[in-house]
C-alpha cells in the first residue's frame, strides 16, 4: 500500500478541487485509454466473424482470404460490404465491426445507390433526390466488395462504354451505349444494368455519406478515423518526447545547479550557442536529406527542446544545493550521485510536474506545424497537421477544417487547463507553515 505524505495529499486534493483541470485530466485520460484500444474501436477489419458455426477474429488474425467466408476471391474481403450483404440476405452468418469501421490509412470509396425510372425518353437513372445523374459511371458491387460490371452515364441515360464482368471480376465483354441504346450486345447475357447499382462520389465527401460520420478528406480517408490515428501518433510522440527531454533536461540541469563552477559555466555557453541554431532551418535541411519518420522527428525536437527544462532545473538545484540538509549530507560523506538523486531531485519534483502538460502542448503544436508545412511525417501516416493543410486548401470542404480545428483547439485547451491546475496545486507558497 502506497502511503502519501500529508503535503502530497493536500496537493492532490487541491488539484481535484480545480474543476477545469480535473475534468480535463479525466477527459484526456479517457481519450488516451481509447487510443490504446486501437483496432477495437477503429479499423477496417471485423472484430468477430461467425460463419458456418465457426468464429474468426480478423483484427487479431490479420489477413483472412475471402474464400474462407464463401466468396470467390483470394483477396481480403471488404467486411463492411460483407456485413451489409448478410443483413440484406437475412443470412445466419454475422459479424461485428469496430465502432468506426474504417482504418486511418484506408482509402475509402464512397458509393451511393442509384435508382431508375421509365420515362418517354427511355430509362433514366437518378440519385436519391430523383434528379438525373450527370456524367458519371454506374457499377455493380460483388459480394466481396469489389466492383463488378460498369456503365457510363450522361444526363441520366446510358451513353458510352460499358464493361461486363463475371463473379470473379474478370472482364467478359466490352461494348458501347448511345442515348440508352446498346450498340453492341453480348451473346449470352443482357448489356443492361440490373437493379442494385451504385455510383462513386468524388473526394472529399461531406459527413453522413456511406457511414462516414465526419466525411472524407481529399485523399478518401475517413476524417474521424484520421483524427483517431493522428491522436495515437501524438500520444506516442508525447511519451517519447517527455522521456527523452526530461532525461536530458532534468539530469543536466540538476548537475549544473549542484556542481556549479567551471562545469556550469561551460554548459551555459554551450546552451547559448545551441539555442541560437534556427530550429526550422535545421528541420528543412534534414528533410531534404531524408524522409523523416516519427523517431527521427522526435530526436530533432528533443535536441532543441531540453534547454528550457534544463534552465528551470538548474535554478531549482542551485537553490536546493545551498540548503542545510545538502550541506549535512556532504559532511556525512554522501556521494554526489546520492545527493542529486536522493535529495536534490525529490525536492524539485514540482518543477518537473508543473512543466509536463506544457511540454505535451509544445510537442503537439510542433509536430502538427511540421506536418502542415510538409516537413513532418510521410503523407500516408495519419496526421493532424496534414488535415489542417487539407482544410486550408479545401475551404468548400468545411467538415475537414472544422473537425481538425475543433480537435486541436480542444486538446490544447484541456492540456493548458491541466497545466494551470498542476501549477496551482504544486505552488509551494500554499503549503508554507
Amino acid at each position: 500500500m502506497i502511503s502519501l505524505s500529508p503535503i502530497t495529499q493536500q496537493r492532490w486534493q487541491r488539484f481535484r478541487s480545480l474543476r477545469r483541470g480535473w475534468w480535463s485530466f479525466l477527459i484526456i485520460g479517457c481519450l488516451s485509454l481509447m487510443a490504446l484500444l486501437g483496432p477495437l474501436l477503429v479499423g477496417q477489419r471485423a472484430l468477430i466473424v461467425h460463419y458456418q458455426n465457426q468464429y474468426h477474429f480478423p483484427f487479431l488474425q490479420g489477413y483472412i482470404p475471402a474464400h474462407e467466408f464463401g466468396l470467390n476471391a483470394d483477396t481480403e474481403p471488404n467486411y463492411r460490404w460483407l456485413q451489409k450483404t448478410w443483413q440484406q440476405e437475412k443470412s445466419p452468418h454475422w459479424l461485428i465491426m469496430p465502432l468506426i469501421p474504417f482504418s486511418p490509412t484506408e482509402v475509402c470509396e464512397v458509393n451511393l445507390p442509384v435508382y431508375s425510372k421509365e420515362t418517354a425518353q427511355g430509362r433514366i437513372y437518378t440519385d436519391q433526390s430523383n434528379q438525373p445523374l450527370p456524367e458519371t459511371r454506374l457499377f455493380e458491387i460483388n459480394p466481396d466488395g469489389s466492383r463488378g460490371s460498369t456503365w457510363s452515364i450522361v444526363n441520366g441515360q446510358l451513353h458510352g462504354d460499358y464493361r461486363l464482368r463475371n463473379a470473379q471480376g474478370d472482364s467478359i465483354f466490352l461494348g458501347k451505349f448511345a442515348n440508352g441504346k446498346a450498340l453492341s450486345q453480348p451473346a449470352h447475357s443482357s448489356p443492361y444494368p440490373g437493379e442494385k447499382l451504385f455510383t462513386f462520389i468524388p473526394y472529399p465527401t461531406p459527413p453522413g455519406m456511406d457511414g462516414h460520420w465526419l466525411g472524407t478528406d481529399e485523399s478518401g480517408h475517413d476524417v474521424l478515423a484520421r483524427l483517431f490515428g493522428g491522436f495515437q501518433i501524438l500520444l506516442g510522440a508525447s511519451c517519447l518526447y517527455m522521456v527523452a527531454t526530461y532525461a536530458i533536461g532534468i539530469f543536466l540541469g540538476a548537475a549544473m545547479g549542484y556542481f556549479g563552477g567551471w562545469f556550469d559555466l561551460i554548459m551555459q555557453r554551450f546552451i547559448e550557442i545551441w539555442s541560437n541554431i534556427p530550429f526550422l532551418y535545421a528541420i528543412v535541411f534534414l528533410a531534404t536529406l531524408l524522409e523523416p519518420g516519427l523517431i527521427a522527428l522526435m530526436l530533432i525536437l528533443v535536441a532543441f527542446s531540453w534547454i528550457g527544462l534544463a534552465h528551470q532545473m538548474r535554478a531549482a538545484a542551485y537553490r536546493e544545493a545551498a540548503r542545510d540538509y545538502v550541506v549535512a549530507a556532504r559532511a556525512l560523506g554522501a556521494s554526489h550521485s546520492r545527493i542529486i538523486f536522493k535529495h536534490i531531485l525529490p525536492n524539485t519534483i514540482s518543477v518537473m510536474i508543473t512543466m509536463a502538460p506544457f511540454s505535451v502542448a509544445a510537442v503537439v503544436a510542433s509536430l502538427s506545424a511540421l506536418d502542415y508545412l510538409g516537413f513532418g511525417l510521410p503523407p500516408t501516416v495519419p496526421s493532424w497537421g496534414d488535415l489542417l493543410r487539407q482544410g486550408k486548401e479545401n475551404w468548400s470542404a468545411w467538415w475537414i477544417i472544422t473537425s481538425i480545428v475543433t480537435s486541436m483547439v480542444g486538446l490544447l485547451i484541456m492540456v493548458n487547463f491541466i497545466g494551470e491546475a498542476m501549477r496551482e496545486a504544486f505552488d509551494p507558497k500554499k503549503y508554507e507553515r
